[in-house]
């Protein structure tokens, strides 16, 4: 019977590990993926501010172009183009960011769920030693949280917190957050808030790993989930002499449980990269319509400068 026990524990490690192979894959094609739309979105914008300078380029032709079809010795002339100085090109505006001159501590990219009904959008989370800040994609302030409003932060899994402010006679002001980038916030989150924050049971191992001797604070999820695995292996409890059967099936189901936590731990990871890579090519979408009205815009001046200056000839 005990070797029947150590052949299930084997084949029952074994579908484990090639589980967890199998989406540790697919989680590295997906970061692959995310580095090249990343690559592609910076081309995307060098390509407006290209565009931008030859909007501005055509502005100036515009106006060297008026003042030839009526030079300034010319008895009739309008003189519309008087004072060259005062005109700009037309730049590209600047989404308003905050003036704050406080430190920030990190900012990254995460999905935002406000409030129970409401559906999930990208963002940015950014932390300050004051407090928290949210914004959406397009840099504009949702919420910020001062320390002393937060009431509680919610761990429900290393890549996935909520934050909420307590009102009475109203609804909770809460917002849940998800992002792949997750596991960076927390440790500065604990520092922050250490008496207001809460790992629920996905995401215990997470907090665990820096409770354990052969851990550190530091150590990432990857890390941790191995030192429980480890930990599974060796529970450390005294054994008793007529135990060997049962002890043997609850390290197995032990083992079976952490591999199984550790195969959800990366699920929402790639549900959290997903999320992220669907939001860059919706951004990426919104900026390819924006390049080719540009260009169509840019066509249609040039076009229409090439008959102006024919016409000079």
């Amino acid at each position: 019977s005990s070797q029947e026990a150590g052949a299930g524990a084997a084949l029952g490690s074994s579908k484990g590990k090639e589980l967890t192979g199998m989406l540790e894959g697919s989680q590295k094609r997906l970061e692959d993926t995310a580095k090249v739309l990343h690559s592609q979105g910076e081309q995307f914008d060098n390509i407006m501010r290209g565009l931008h300078k030859i909007e501005g380029d055509m502005d100036v032709a515009d106006r060297l172009l008026t003042e030839l079809e009526s030079p300034s010795w010319w008895p009739f002339s309008t003189k519309l183009w008087k004072t060259p100085l005062e005109w700009k090109p037309k730049e590209n505006p600047a989404a308003p960011g905050p003036k704050n001159q406080e430190e920030i501590l990190l900012r990254i990219p995460v999905i935002i769920t406000h409030g129970p009904d409401s559906s999930a959008k990208p963002g940015k989370l950014t932390l300050l030693p004051s407090g928290l800040e949210i914004r959406d994609c397009n840099s504009q302030l949702l919420h910020r949280f001062e320390s002393r409003d937060v009431d509680d932060i919610r761990v429900h899994t290393p890549y996935e917190i909520s934050v909420r402010q307590r009102f009475i006679g109203k609804p909770d002001n809460s917002y849940r957050l998800l992002a792949a980038r997750m596991p960076e916030v927390i440790p500065i989150l604990e520092m922050q808030f250490s008496k207001k924050i809460q790992f629920l049971e996905d995401a215990l191992g997470f907090a665990g790993a820096g409770k354990s001797p052969a851990a550190d604070l530091g150590a990432s999820i990857w890390q941790a989930a191995a030192g429980f695995l480890g930990a599974a292996a060796n529970p450390g409890s005294p054994a008793g002499s007529g135990e060997g059967p049962d002890k043997e099936q609850a390290q197995l189901q032990k083992i079976s449980q952490e591999e199984a936590k550790e195969l959800r731990q990366i699920l929402k990871k790639l549900k959290g990269l997903a999320l992220e890579t669907e939001a860059e090519l919706e951004r990426q979408d919104e900026a390819l319509d924006s390049i080719g009205s540009s260009v169509d815009r840019a066509t249609l001046n040039i076009d229409r400068h090439n008959r102006r200056m024919r016409k000079l000839t």
